[in-house]
């Protein structure tokens, strides 16, 4: 695929996008034109502002966490280039379903910063390992307040079921994460075990596919061997658990440096919502009981929740699972002529404004050679590694 028609790719997805929050913002506004002005007419920007910087905030310090991380292998790794990254992320994760494209493009952008793939393959599973922390640690806190009665919301029975499923997806993350670092021979296995199952599948669809006259030069592809890419995978183990040992032995701190930047960043995230409350002259005080604690932290547990949703959701951008369950989410704080305003805001604020600066810097990576040239030196310099003898 070239960057002509991987560029092509990228526009259909988010006209996709803002198509479906179009629709939805359109039939919103034709049923409550009258309340929109009402809605507006207490703004305070100040509180606003406030809101935009918390939201572009999880750019910057989401990429200082893969800075502070991957600087331990990588020394000559530069903010300016992990934060790049991380909005690049976001970009890319805020319009594929369940933002499975997301860390693809971190990899790529790393890359044309001169980053290798041990130390990318290395960081990433640690920026997942505190992610997956802090969705195992929120959904088990909020799974507590239920059972004890303490989070009330509406559709609290629907919400059970997703915190449920949420916490068994990313604890068995969380676990075989661990079991696979810890254990490398494990993971070999695993990786043995995929390749000889799907391994005759994916050769099948390779055939069926070079069959088509303009896919036929794939079957001379070094990967499209038999047991190549497994083989591959299996080499690649044991070069990012060495990777691992360097944290466990000189890298802890910074560990520590990503997860605290992990549970910052997310928690002014979802305090967004508190600051656009503000700014519209909402009282911050719910009409009913919700959860424990002041006003802006029943707001960010609340978030949290929805967060669980966006995250796990099979439509590009969370498109309108997101405009749904916020309205849901929020009744206790967002009623009458607030709802339209709130929501177009929220999701300016949340999504739109970081995919817009990571999208400025995605379609500048895709309009140069400088990406594609980095990529396929950093797969030659692989090859070459995997092809050298053990001294």
């Amino acid at each position: 695929m070239n960057r002509a028609s991987l560029i092509r790719g990228i526009q259909l997805v988010v006209a996709i996008t803002l198509v479906t929050f179009a629709t939805i913002l359109y039939r919103a506004i034709s049923k409550q034109q009258g309340n929109l002005a009402a809605g507006l007419q207490h703004v305070h920007w100040g509180w606003l502002a406030a809101a935009a910087l918390l939201a572009l905030q999880e750019g910057v310090c989401g990429g200082l966490r893969m800075w502070v991380l991957g600087r331990v292998l990588c020394p000559q790794l530069t903010p300016r280039t992990a934060i790049a990254s991380e909005f690049v992320l976001m970009f890319v994760g805020g319009i594929t379903p369940g933002q499975l494209g997301a860390p693809i493009s971190q990899v790529a952008v790393l890359v044309e910063g001169g980053m290798p793939f041990a130390a990318i393959a290395t960081a990433e599973l640690l920026t997942a390992f505190c992610t997956i922390t802090f969705f195992l640690v929120t959904a088990s806190t909020m799974l507590a307040l239920r059972m004890t009665g303490h989070l009330q919301l509406p559709g609290a029975e629907q919400f059970e079921y997703l915190l449920g499923f949420s916490a068994a997806v990313f604890g068995s993350a969380f676990v075989a994460l661990m079991l696979c670092v810890l254990h490398p021979p494990l993971l070999k296995r695993l990786f043995g075990i995929a390749g000889r199952a799907l391994g005759p599948v994916a050769q099948s669809l390779l055939r069926a596919v070079t069959r088509i006259e303009r896919f036929a030069s794939l079957r001379d592809a070094p990967w499209a061997k038999p047991g190549a890419t497994t083989a591959r995978l299996v080499a690649s183990v044991d070069r990012v658990h060495e990777g691992f040992m360097v944290y466990v032995r000189s890298g802890k701190h910074a560990v520590a440096a990503a997860l605290l930047l992990t549970f910052g960043f997310f928690c002014a995230r979802f305090a967004v919502s508190y600051f656009i409350l503000r700014g519209l002259g909402i009282p911050t005080t719910p009409s009913q009981y919700v959860t424990v604690g002041p006003p802006v932290v029943q707001v960010i547990l609340v978030q949290a929740l929805l967060n669980f949703a966006l995250y796990l959701s099979p439509t590009p951008g969370a498109s309108g699972i997101a405009e749904t369950g916020s309205n849901r989410i929020m009744s206790p704080w967002v009623t009458g002529v607030y709802e339209l305003p709130y929501l177009v805001l929220w999701r300016l604020l949340a999504l739109f404004l970081c995919m817009f600066v990571g999208g400025t810097y995605i379609f500048r990576y895709l309009g140069t050679d400088v990406l594609e040239r980095r990529v396929k030196e950093a797969e030659a310099a692989e090859a070459a590694l995997d092809s050298t003898p053990p001294a």
